[in-house]
C-alpha cells in the first residue's frame, strides 16, 4: 500500500468527523515518525507493514472519538506544542483570546507602574497550562503561578511549565499549587484568569455518552453551567491588586450572567470580547483604584 492508499483509506475511515483527510495526514505522519510535510511529498511511496499497522490503530482510535491531540500527546496553542493527554481538556483556539487580552491589560498595568515591582499573575483552573505557560513564555518578567483542584491534570501542567520555561526566567519558575480555586493559593495579583468548567452537568454528561474522554471535572459548571463561576469570581475579585483585572472564558450564552456576578463581586470596567467567530467569549472585570 501506499502513502496515497493509506491517506485515503484512513479519510474513508473517518468518514463524518470534521477534518478526515487532515487527520488522516497527521495521525500516518506520527505512526512513521515524520513531518506531516514529507507525507505529502511522498504519496507515490509504498508502506511498510509496521507503520501500516501503526496508523490503523491511530485511525481506529480516532475513528472511536478520541481526538487527534489525544492521539498524538500534543496540542498547537499560541504558537507553542503543549503536551496533552485524558488528564486534561485539549486546548482550544478560541482560548487564545484569553491570552492576546491579558497581554493587553497586563502591558499597559506595567506600563502605568513605570518599573515597579514585576506584574503577578495567576491562572485558576489551569489544566494544561497553555494560558499560564503562554504568558510566562511571552513576558519573561511576570512572576505567573497557576493552581488547579486535579492532581493530575497539575502534572501535566508540570511537564509543560519544564519543557516550555527556563528554569532561571527573570520571573522565577512559574508556581503551581493545587487548590480548590483560591483556598490554597496566597497573595494578591494583577491580573487573574480562568478558563473554568462552564458546561450545563446534562450536556457535559451527554457529551461524554457520545465518546469524548476530557476529564468531567473539567467540563461540568452544574446545572447551568455557572457553579463554579460563581464561587470563583467572588475569591478573585478579593485578591487583585487595585487596578487589577479578572479575565473568565466562558459560553456566549452565560454574557449577563456572568456580568452580574462581576458586578455583584464589586468589579468596574464590566465588558465582554468575542471570539474571531463574534461569539461572546471573554468575560472581564477591574477592581477600582484606591482613592
Amino acid at each position: 500500500m501506499t502513502v496515497r492508499d493509506a491517506l485515503r483509506e484512513g479519510a474513508a475511515a473517518l468518514k463524518g468527523t470534521e477534518s478526515p483527510f487532515l487527520d488522516a495526514s497527521l495521525l500516518l505522519a506520527d505512526a512513521l515518525g515524520v513531518r506531516t510535510e514529507k507525507i505529502h511529498a511522498s504519496h507515490p511511496d509504498a508502506l511498510d507493514e509496521p507503520g501500516l499497522a501503526a496508523f490503523r490503530s491511530r485511525i481506529a482510535r480516532r475513528a472511536a472519538g478520541v481526538s487527534v491531540a489525544y492521539i498524538l500527546g500534543r496540542k498547537e496553542f499560541w504558537g507553542r506544542s503543549f503536551i496533552v493527554d485524558e488528564r486534561v481538556l485539549v486546548p482550544r483556539p478560541e482560548t487564545e483570546l484569553l491570552v492576546s487580552r491579558a497581554l493587553e491589560l497586563g502591558d499597559a498595568l506595567a506600563a502605568a507602574a513605570r518599573g515597579a515591582a514585576a506584574l503577578r499573575v495567576h491562572e485558576a483552573c489551569c489544566g494544561s497550562l497553555c494560558v499560564a505557560a503562554s504568558l510566562a513564555a511571552d513576558r519573561p518578567n511576570w512572576e505567573v503561578s497557576a493552581s488547579d483542584l486535579s492532581g493530575p491534570a497539575l502534572e501535566i501542567a508540570a511537564a509543560n511549565a519544564a519543557a516550555l520555561l527556563p528554569p532561571d526566567r527573570p520571573g522565577g519558575t512559574l508556581g503551581l499549587i493545587r487548590s480548590d480555586l483560591f483556598e490554597a493559593v496566597p497573595g494578591e495579583f494583577d491580573l487573574i484568569l480562568a478558563n473554568p468548567p462552564y458546561v450545563p452537568s446534562a450536556e457535559a454528561k451527554a457529551l461524554l455518552e457520545k465518546g469524548w474522554v476530557e476529564p468531567l471535572m473539567a467540563l461540568d459548571g452544574g446545572d447551568d453551567g455557572l457553579d463554579l463561576i460563581r464561587r470563583l469570581i467572588p475569591q478573585a475579585a478579593a485578591r487583585l491588586s487595585p487596578g487589577g483585572w479578572l479575565l473568565l472564558e466562558a459560553d456566549g450564552s452565560q454574557e449577563a450572567a456572568i456580568a452580574e456576578l462581576l458586578k455583584a463581586a464589586g468589579l468596574v470596567e464590566v465588558a465582554c470580547i468575542a471570539d474571531l467567530a463574534g461569539i461572546a467569549r471573554v468575560s472581564l472585570g477591574r477592581r477600582a483604584w484606591k482613592s
